[in-house]
């Protein structure tokens, strides 16, 4: 994939993510607002029901603390063109009980007689009159307070009675709070809530905070109220008030599954498309090293191979034949190049067989500072071809462990070969020991390039040279560091370098006693 294409695609997941993120904010947004919607919905319903279910309680309360009557006789006189009738009505009544919605029942018995059949004397007559009189006046009376029209002067009275008394003495508020407290669970409303009472009269403003006097009312939340008593229209309004001090918190909180499904989602997208990303960069840089390694590899078979053919050549010149001082000596590069290719081949079927894990040390008491000197011995030539200098400060006490004597022995070689081949125009190369507490260190300084900080992450990294690229003024495969920390790793040691550019660079190997 180009560097163009892979551009086009990101910007255009980019864009579209965003575009997705900023849909799921709407999207939540609306919801929250719909839900808002619905909360005060049901919390204006359940506090309708409430007033509803209080006055109705209160108006039948008021009509049992009234009785006119419970029992009684009365009789009428009816009069027939403004003079009374000869028949008298009597009825004897009884109240018996008053139903949930304020209606009196009552039994009557009837009975009519002449006035013939009655013998009254003048003080007597008079005296039953003045009582038909007084009956009918307490009849009209009765009828009145059932009226419903003039009902509401009995709702007034016993609004107007109470009204200026202690407000807490008219509301019930244990019963106040259990009504409510079920009619908000009726609508699937759990969410903490206060609530207080507003009376309003004429020249004062009376709150009756139920749940906390000290609270601050404006802090409390949103408010919702009713009129305790819709019905009567003859006095101020009474009004329950609740608020919800976590009203947006308890509608938020419905709103979780949803919220977290989406940040799931984006999430998932955000890391797989940088997955994706971060895998194709990788095998692209792979790719580069890949390429480098093999631009590298051609190179360093390509001057032995050349050698080789060169030397043959000559062998096989009728001339050299005869001359066997030349002949030995193209005999011998001959041999040396062909060891240069077998160490070369040997170096990367190295790294395949690190790389699978399938390499076993051989382990085995080895002098760490005899390998170092055995290491600077083999390197002694390439030294002195560069006029370098190699000192040694062995102070280790303890140099003997348990390691595999081969692959140490190419660790020390490796770094050396790499201090050769970094340090500038005359290489200087310290090596050091000493003891600490676990093991050995074993120290390696120069005095060459020098290596970024950027570059010391990477130059353990399989195939990973400094300088990167296809460029042959330092020789080899770039798989020098990667064999030394895995053999290390595999000795259960560590490395690490410090590096300044210009200034050179170290590498610390620390190997333990107990392996």
């Amino acid at each position: 994939m180009n560097k163009r294409l892979l551009l086009i695609i990101s910007l255009s997941f980019s864009i579209a993510l965003i575009i997705l993120i900023f849909i799921q904010v709407y999207w939540i947004n609306y919801d929250f607002g719909v839900r808002q919607d619905l909360f005060e919905q049901r919390v204006t319903e359940a506090l309708n029901i409430t007033a509803s279910k209080l006055e109705k309680l209160d108006t039948k309360g008021s009509y049992k603390k009234v009785k006119t009557r419970t029992q009684g006789i009365t009789f009428n006189m009816p009069t027939i063109n403004g003079k009374m009738s000869d028949q008298i009505n009597f009825k004897l009544f009884k109240e018996s009980s008053v139903d949930s919605n304020g209606y009196s029942h009552s039994e009557f018995a009837t009975k009519d007689i002449t006035a013939d059949s009655l013998k009254l004397d003048p003080a007597a007559a008079s005296f039953l009159k003045e009582l038909r009189e007084k009956s009918i006046g307490l009849q009209q009376s009765n009828n009145d307070l059932f009226n419903p029209l003039k009902g509401y002067s009995f709702f007034d009275e016993t609004s107007t009675r109470n009204y200026y008394t202690d407000f807490k003495q008219k509301v019930d508020t244990l019963l106040l709070d259990s009504i409510l407290s079920l009619e908000l669970k009726k609508q699937n409303i759990r969410a903490k809530h206060n609530y207080y009472l507003t009376l309003l009269h004429p020249g004062s403003l009376h709150h009756a905070n139920l749940v906390n006097a000290e609270a601050s009312i404006d802090s409390l939340g949103p408010a919702y109220k009713v009129n305790l008593s819709p019905s009567n229209r003859f006095v101020d309004p009474e009004y329950l008030i609740v608020r919800f001090p976590n009203q947006n918190k308890d509608v938020f909180k419905e709103m979780w599954p949803f919220i977290i499904t989406s940040v799931i989602v984006i999430v998932i997208l955000i890391f797989s498309f940088y997955y994706i990303m971060a895998n194709n960069l990788k095998q692209k840089k792979l790719s580069i090293i890949k390429n480098d390694f093999i631009s590298n590899m051609t190179h360093e078979f390509k001057t032995p191979i050349s050698t080789i053919s060169l030397a043959s050549e000559m062998l096989g010149d009728g001339s050299i034949a005869q001359t066997p001082e030349k002949q030995q000596r193209y005999l011998k590069m001959i041999r040396d190049e062909n060891k240069r290719l077998s160490v070369l081949v040997e170096s990367i079927l190295q790294t395949s067989i690190l790389d699978k894990g399938e390499f076993i040390l051989k382990l085995s008491e080895v002098d760490v500072h005899e390998i170092i000197n055995s290491a600077i011995n083999n390197t002694q030539l390439l030294i002195d071809q560069r006029k370098g200098t190699i000192q040694t400060q062995l102070n280790a006490k303890k140099y003997k462990l348990q390691a595999d004597r081969v692959h140490l022995t190419n660790i020390i070689f490796n770094l050396i070969d790499n201090a050769i081949k970094y340090s500038k125009v005359v290489p200087e190369i310290n090596i050091s020991t000493s003891n600490t507490a676990e093991g050995i260190m074993i120290k390696v300084k120069d005095n060459g390039l020098g290596i970024s900080k950027e570059n010391q992450r990477k130059i353990f990294d399989k195939f990973y040279r400094v300088p990167t690229g296809n460029v042959h003024n330092v020789k080899g495969f770039g798989l020098g560091l990667s064999y030394v920390l895995a053999v290390i790793l595999k000795h259960k040691g560590t490395i690490s370098v410090d590096s300044e550019l210009g200034k050179g660079s170290t590498f610390n190997v620390h190997l333990p006693f107990d392996n």
